[in-house]
């Protein structure tokens, strides 16, 4: 009898320390579990990431690395006499008869004062003078009223359109990889910071830099608007200054080197 109780007691204990350690490790995998859960969730804390699972969709996006507006040639701004000079093919089929045309310089993003009108395609002494006043890297539009034809209607109607110009040297600075490569090292390099943008609301960045004589990249300035998340922007800036590989510089029509700004944008690819 005596042995039969303590055979009953030693199963006793021996069960209970059974349920006990079985209870102990369920409880660790499963703190363990959700520790990993929450330590995996993309969050942004200050100026740090932690990343994991992707349960925030990320939106489309735009890379793209050029100089601000589109680009003339400085020595092609010597050589214009008409606004045809600085328009794209589209932008000549639309006019049918000129109005008017304003030249106005940008500064710090922004139309300035420093404007001349003209009242056709040909571009005034004073327009003239005010273009070639400009120095690489200024930038200027050309906003144009004229009348163009509805093409359902075959009516004229009221137009205008204003391109933002960028002037640039006869030879612009060159990545040596390409500029595919280059999209595709900041592409790779960032990806794991989208993770924190939540119900697709991202705004558009603006990043300039210089690229100097020597080929060097210099001035990563936070140039204009922000994506709406500080380690995104952060990343980015720190992406340009440490851009591997190597520089071509930039060059006038003296084949004299030269610094050249560009300009990174990024944002929705239906924003920017």
């Amino acid at each position: 009898m005596k042995k039969s109780i303590i055979i009953f007691s030693t199963s006793l204990a021996i069960l209970s320390l059974l349920i006990v350690y079985f209870t102990n490790f369920i409880n660790q995998e499963t703190n363990e579990s959700i520790s990993l859960y929450d330590k995996t969730l993309a969050l942004e804390s200050k100026n740090e990431i932690i990343l994991g699972p992707i349960f925030n969709k990320i939106p489309d996006l735009y890379y793209g690395v050029d100089t601000r507006f589109a680009a003339v040639k400085k020595s092609d701004i010597e050589k214009a006499t008409t606004i045809y000079d600085f328009l794209n093919e589209g932008e000549k089929e639309q006019i049918a008869q000129i109005n008017s045309v304003n030249i106005i310089v940008i500064e710090n993003n922004q139309l300035s004062n420093k404007r001349e009108n003209g009242s056709d395609e040909n571009l005034t002494d004073a327009q003239l003078k005010l273009i070639k006043s400009l120095n690489y890297f200024n930038h200027f539009t050309i906003r144009t009223e004229f009348k163009g034809e509805n093409k359902e209607t075959g009516q004229l109607e009221e137009r205008f359109f204003g391109p933002h110009i960028t002037i640039v040297p006869d030879v612009q600075a060159t990545y040596v990889d390409g500029k595919d490569a280059l999209i595709n090292y900041l592409k790779d390099n960032s990806k794991d910071y989208m993770y924190v943008i939540k119900d697709n609301k991202l705004g558009a960045i603006k990043l300039s830099f210089i690229i100097n004589k020597q080929g060097k990249i210099t001035e990563v300035k936070h140039d204009a608007m922000t994506t709406g998340y500080p380690t995104i922007d952060d990343r980015f800036i720190e992406l340009l200054e440490n851009i591997p590989g190597k520089w071509i510089p930039a060059e006038n029509s003296k084949g004299e080197k030269m610094d050249q700004e560009l300009v990174f944008t990024f944002g929705p690819a239906d924003g920017c």
